[in-house]
């Protein structure tokens, strides 16, 4: 078994392997993604399971971690695979948003493949929770498939083909303490027809009580850094990402609202079971919820299904 990279400059630079150990260090930005294929096929009926951690990870930009074939492996975007990052992708284009958290580093992802004559199955975990099923796709589907990592950030990752199959595979929700957690809003003095979004807050490295992430969707999807100075209970919101999809004038609208509240947030309370949050002098109500369990992508990409 061995690490195979893509056939490209930037690869041949920025990729070190060391046994079952593999590193990208890239000078500059990110235009694609480098991809690795670690050549331990999976051809025959049988459960398969590979452990993937990431000892070391970048915040900026991103990774994914999945399975392809050797046919289907190129440089960059050109990759056909199954692959999930937070989102499942089909290595260029998203198949389902926020199936999980976004890999960071001390992560590690776990991949279980079920093959069988007439399908495939791929459960996945988060730091062995499991995340459910992810992919469920019908025979004619190609084989031998492969573990494959896509690094858009600099990162290294060590993978491990366990023989220790998990036997809990349904998906467990994340236990959340303190302001951390799925948070709807639904109450906004200021803009009563604005309430009813939902909201992700977590430490931004699991470890750090000071510094948060809050990502949440209207047309676009917003996420924002959150710091805490712990000596004047102050918050500041800084570094904000959206994507950049139109949408109908009402919808942008309520968009802007929203933009404009995440963006101004200079306090959070955890006031009993609600989230008090204080944006540009006014303050906002949260209550946690339960999200819906992401459904399992179930068309074939190797075949240019969508």
């Amino acid at each position: 078994m061995s690490w195979i990279i893509e056939p490209s400059d930037d690869a041949s630079s920025a990729i070190s392997v060391q046994g079952n150990t593999v590193a990208c260090q890239k000078e500059g930005s990110y235009g694609s993604p480098i991809n690795v294929l670690w050549k331990d096929p999976a051809e025959n009926s049988g459960l398969y399971y590979w452990q993937i951690e990431f000892i070391q990870l970048d915040e900026q930009g991103s990774v994914s971690v999945g399975l392809t074939t050797q046919d289907h492996f190129k440089a960059g975007y050109a990759i056909k695979a199954i692959e999930y990052n937070g989102n499942l992708a089909d290595g260029s284009a998203l198949l389902v948003g926020s199936f999980g958290d976004r890999i960071k580093r001390g992560d590690n992802i776990g991949i279980l493949l079920n093959l069988t004559d007439s399908d495939m199955k791929v459960h996945l975990f988060l730091n062995e929770r499991p995340l459910g099923l992810a992919f469920h796709v019908q025979a004619p589907f190609p084989k031998p498939l492969f573990p494959v990592v896509s690094f858009s950030t600099n990162g290294e990752a060590t993978i491990v083909h366990s023989k220790q199959i998990p036997t809990s595979l349904n998906r467990q929700e994340e236990h959340f303490d303190g302001i951390e957690g799925h948070w709807k809003l639904v109450d906004y003095p200021q803009h009563s027809d604005c309430t009813g979004y939902n909201f992700h807050l977590f430490k931004k490295d699991g470890t750090d009580d000071n510094i948060y992430c809050l990502s949440t969707r209207v047309i676009n999807s917003m996420t924002n850094n959150l710091t805490h100075d712990s000596s004047t209970n102050q918050w500041k919101s800084h570094g904000g990402m959206q994507t950049l999809m139109g949408g109908d004038q009402e919808s942008m609208r309520k968009e802007d609202v929203i933009s404009k509240l995440i963006n101004g947030i200079t306090g959070i309370e955890l006031q009993g079971q609600q989230l008090v949050m204080t944006s540009n002098g006014n303050e906002v109500k949260l209550e946690r919820y339960t999200p819906e369990p992401p459904k399992a992508y179930t068309k074939n990409v190797f075949a240019g299904e969508y």
